[in-house]
């Protein structure tokens, strides 16, 4: 009986180590299944730190687009109520009535369209891509236009 209590005492020691390296087999299994785990999880925490990023310098930009924009609409309002009072006002503020001009003084009224016209029309060749003449090179700029005509 002795013998069979041996026996059956290492066969259970037997066993205990058989289960105790299967257990620490199966933890080596998962540990490993962790650390790919979190190896992936690193990769997904950069990728979007670089979308995240992407997305503030995106932001900023339009911020800064907006702003651009603002302020041209800005000037383009002033632009026009400044358009709006060059023919009610005179440059001494006073009140000023194309039509009575007109008709007191019509020689004066169509030189100064006739003229206004010509100089409209060459801006707009300009803004085309026409090259400037010698007197519009001597002046840097043409002074009838309102945009930059460097190249």
């Amino acid at each position: 009986m002795f013998s069979t209590a041996k026996l059956a005492m290492g066969g259970i020691i037997l066993a205990m180590i058989i289960s105790a390296f299967w257990y620490v087999s199966g933890l080596r299994a998962d540990l490993e299944r962790s650390q790919q785990n979190v190896s992936t999880l690193k990769d997904s925490v950069d990728q979007q730190t670089e979308v995240i990023t992407r997305m503030q310098e995106d932001q900023r930009a339009i911020a800064e687009s907006r702003e651009e924009i603002r302020d041209l609409v800005t000037s383009q309002r002033d632009e026009i109520e400044g358009l709006r009072s060059r023919f009610t006002e005179s440059a001494d503020g006073s009140a000023r009535d194309i039509g009575k001009l007109g008709n007191a003084k019509p020689g004066l009224v169509e030189n100064i369209v006739n003229n206004a016209s010509s100089n409209a029309i060459r801006c707009l060749e300009i803004a085309s891509g026409a090259e400037l003449t010698e007197e519009e090179l001597n002046e840097g700029r043409n002074s009838e236009c309102t945009f930059d005509t460097s190249p």
